[in-house]
């Protein structure tokens, strides 16, 4: 019996180790562009551009954007592309990041997947994030209010409430990998299977 209740607080307790785990992998608070990632083909003429930091400005190309901030210290903005390739500048009081990726119809001789955004039409930050009372920027929504559990149960051997965040696996802003996986099927099940 003594077995048997160590199993149950070891199950119990799974879920958040992995919720600490993916705590702890998540980036620091510092300045950070998200989405498009590094070395992305965009194969169509508009870039949702996604980025992190306090007082931040960003340059695409060495041209200032105007930005919208919907949460203190997060800027999204649309910009229009011509084919080729381009830099993406990140200036803050906690450094510089800087991004090259592509645009077109033709990909270039590095890029071997198109980078799929997600979602596939653009809903404000507002609709997956909020601002917690204390301040810091948050998920909030539900993968589930807009991915029916069906389709998840037919690909996945769990239910979804077991898994810690559909981060672990899934880059939310978009990805070039099927799924929008973070890592090939394999590592991302190995992740918590062994």
């Amino acid at each position: 019996m003594a077995g048997r209740s160590v199993a149950l607080n070891s199950r119990a307790l799974a879920p958040a180790a992995l919720l600490l785990c993916s705590a702890l992998s998540l980036p620091a608070a510092d300045s950070v562009i998200v989405k498009p990632p590094e070395g992305a083909w965009l194969p169509g003429a508009e870039v949702q551009i996604i980025a992190r930091g306090e007082a931040a400005k960003l340059l695409l190309d060495g041209k200032p954007l105007e930005v919208e901030e919907p949460f203190p210290g997060v800027y999204s903005v649309t910009a229009e592309l011509l084919p080729g390739a381009h830099r993406l500048r990140l200036e803050s009081p906690e450094g510089v990041s800087e991004i090259s990726f592509h645009s077109g119809a033709v990909p270039p001789d590095t890029a071997s997947e198109k980078y799929a955004d997600h979602p596939p039409s653009r809903i404000a930050c507002t609709h997956c994030h909020s601002v917690s009372r204390r301040g810091r920027f948050r998920f909030s929504g539900g993968c589930q209010s807009c991915h029916p559990k069906e389709p998840f149960i037919r690909t996945h051997s769990h239910e979804p409430h077991e898994l810690a965040s559909c981060g672990m696996c899934h880059d939310a802003h978009g990805s070039a990998t099927a799924q929008l996986l973070l890592l090939p099927k394999e590592q991302a099940c190995r992740q918590c299977h062994n």
